[in-house]
């Protein structure tokens, strides 16, 4: 019976690892060209704090995947930078794996079973404590995240939005509308 259970899981690991692809492939097919975003001839000083608003709101909105691409290269490049920091990332992604995909029985804590919930929000406060208290890895983070919100900044208030083209129903999804699962046009991804 226990291999019937691992198999369940091993399925289902497959099946969340085919979605997460799935996903990851839609999120780049939407990111602009690098030409555009590096286009030297678009770059000029805002007129004002107004003007600088205004081209943040219409870059962040148009080159959203791009700066998400920028964001997880700099974090990455911090986090590979400080060998100690890679190992509580890795080491928390591999509770997380353990608990949420490898491990096939329910997890109990004496004779209470745990319910999905609460083992998300377990690992989540775990995972916070270990990475902000007994760890610098809250710190390289946040560096990180501060260098590429930083240049992310820069771009978004110096680039010259006039040449782009945004769709007003694109526009008007909001910007996390990237993390909106790709749409399956009818066909099923079921195994035969």
């Amino acid at each position: 019976m226990s291999g019937t259970s691992s198999d369940v899981a091993t399925g289902g690991v497959f099946s969340a690892v085919h979605r997460v692809k799935d996903s990851a492939v839609h999120v780049w097919g939407q990111q602009r060209p690098m030409s555009e975003v590096l286009d030297a001839s678009a770059y000029s000083r805002p007129a004002n704090f107004g003007d600088a608003t205004s081209r943040m709101q219409k870059n962040l909105n148009y080159f959203r995947i791009n700066y998400l691409v920028f964001t997880c290269a700099v974090l990455s490049l911090f986090v590979l930078f400080h060998p100690s920091s890679l190992a509580v990332f890795g080491g928390v992604a591999a509770a997380w794996a353990y608990v949420f995909a490898v491990r096939s029985e329910p997890l109990k804590i004496g004779d209470r079973e745990l319910s999905h919930r609460e083992q998300l929000m377990g690992m989540t406060a775990l995972s916070a404590f270990v990475i902000f208290m007994l760890t610098s890895a809250g710190t390289v983070l946040f560096s990180g995240m501060g260098v590429a919100l930083l240049g992310i900044g820069a771009h978004a208030a110096a680039r010259v939005p006039d040449d782009l083209f945004v769709e007003d129903a694109e526009s008007n999804k909001g910007f996390f509308s990237f993390l909106e699962p790709p749409a399956r046009n009818g066909v099923s991804s079921g195994t035969v």
